[in-house]
Protein backbone atom coordinates (compact mmCIF):
# COMPACT_ATOMS: atom_id res chain seq x y z
CA UNK A 1 0.00 0.00 0.00
CA UNK A 2 1.15 3.53 -0.82
CA UNK A 3 1.50 6.59 0.91
CA UNK A 4 -1.37 7.80 -0.34
CA UNK A 5 -3.58 5.14 0.22
CA UNK A 6 -2.15 4.60 3.24
CA UNK A 7 -3.84 8.33 4.23
CA UNK A 8 -7.13 7.67 2.49
CA UNK A 9 -7.57 5.05 4.75
CA UNK A 10 -6.51 6.98 8.04
CA UNK A 11 -8.88 9.67 7.10
CA UNK A 12 -11.75 7.40 6.42
CA UNK A 13 -11.24 5.86 9.91
CA UNK A 14 -10.72 8.58 11.59
CA UNK A 15 -13.73 10.21 10.06
CA UNK A 16 -15.89 6.73 10.66
CA UNK A 17 -14.30 6.74 14.19
CA UNK A 18 -15.26 10.35 15.04
CA UNK A 19 -19.26 9.44 13.78
CA UNK A 20 -18.78 6.37 16.06
CA UNK A 21 -18.62 8.99 18.97
CA UNK A 22 -21.43 11.37 17.73
CA UNK A 23 -24.10 8.02 17.37
CA UNK A 24 -23.00 6.65 20.83
CA UNK A 25 -23.30 10.31 22.71
CA UNK A 26 -26.60 10.42 20.63
CA UNK A 27 -27.62 6.65 22.12
CA UNK A 28 -26.12 7.37 25.64
CA UNK A 29 -28.76 11.51 25.69
CA UNK A 30 -31.59 8.87 24.77
CA UNK A 31 -31.43 6.64 27.12
CA UNK A 32 -30.86 8.09 29.96
CA UNK A 33 -32.52 10.96 32.12
CA UNK A 34 -32.41 14.00 30.32
CA UNK A 35 -30.12 16.54 31.86
CA UNK A 36 -31.32 19.09 29.24
CA UNK A 37 -34.57 20.64 28.64
CA UNK A 38 -35.91 18.56 25.73
CA UNK A 39 -35.65 21.56 23.07
CA UNK A 40 -31.65 21.68 23.96
CA UNK A 41 -31.45 17.94 23.63
CA UNK A 42 -32.78 17.92 19.79
CA UNK A 43 -31.15 20.62 19.01
CA UNK A 44 -27.60 18.50 20.42
CA UNK A 45 -28.92 15.50 18.56
CA UNK A 46 -29.47 17.43 15.04
CA UNK A 47 -25.90 19.50 15.56
CA UNK A 48 -24.65 16.07 16.12
CA UNK A 49 -26.34 13.99 13.02
CA UNK A 50 -25.41 17.28 10.86
CA UNK A 51 -21.51 16.02 11.53
CA UNK A 52 -22.32 12.30 11.03
CA UNK A 53 -23.39 13.34 7.59
CA UNK A 54 -20.99 16.02 6.43
CA UNK A 55 -18.37 12.98 7.69
CA UNK A 56 -19.66 10.76 5.31
CA UNK A 57 -20.27 13.29 2.71
CA UNK A 58 -16.25 13.53 2.95
CA UNK A 59 -15.76 9.90 2.91
CA UNK A 60 -17.66 9.64 -0.04
CA UNK A 61 -15.71 11.72 -1.75
CA UNK A 62 -12.31 10.24 -1.18
CA UNK A 63 -13.76 6.90 -2.00
CA UNK A 64 -14.14 9.19 -5.36
CA UNK A 65 -10.87 9.57 -5.40
CA UNK A 66 -11.35 13.74 -4.29
CA UNK A 67 -8.25 13.10 -2.06
CA UNK A 68 -8.19 17.14 -0.78
CA UNK A 69 -12.25 17.04 0.42
CA UNK A 70 -12.35 17.75 3.56
CA UNK A 71 -15.88 17.30 6.03
CA UNK A 72 -17.99 20.24 5.91
CA UNK A 73 -17.77 20.83 9.97
CA UNK A 74 -13.92 20.87 11.31
CA UNK A 75 -14.52 22.35 14.74
CA UNK A 76 -15.96 20.70 17.45
CA UNK A 77 -19.34 20.44 18.82
CA UNK A 78 -20.26 22.99 21.95
CA UNK A 79 -20.27 20.58 24.86
CA UNK A 80 -23.16 21.81 27.35
CA UNK A 81 -21.33 19.97 30.80
CA UNK A 82 -18.29 18.25 29.97
CA UNK A 83 -14.48 19.81 29.88
CA UNK A 84 -13.29 20.20 26.57
CA UNK A 85 -10.08 19.91 27.30
CA UNK A 86 -11.01 16.16 28.56
CA UNK A 87 -13.33 15.48 25.82
CA UNK A 88 -12.15 12.72 23.34
CA UNK A 89 -14.59 14.25 20.62
CA UNK A 90 -12.69 17.52 21.14
CA UNK A 91 -9.54 15.84 20.68
CA UNK A 92 -10.71 13.85 17.59
CA UNK A 93 -11.35 17.08 15.80
CA UNK A 94 -8.10 18.34 16.59
CA UNK A 95 -6.34 15.47 15.00
CA UNK A 96 -9.15 15.30 12.28
CA UNK A 97 -8.68 19.35 11.08
CA UNK A 98 -4.56 18.75 11.61
CA UNK A 99 -4.70 15.44 9.37
CA UNK A 100 -7.43 17.44 6.40
CA UNK A 101 -5.13 20.35 6.57
CA UNK A 102 -1.58 18.70 6.17
CA UNK A 103 -2.77 15.74 3.57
Amino acid sequence: MDATQEQKQYKIQLLLHINSVLLARINQMNNTPSQFPAEQQQNITSQYLKRVHANLQCISQINQNQPSCKPAILEPPQLPVQQPAQDILAKLYLLMSRVFEVW
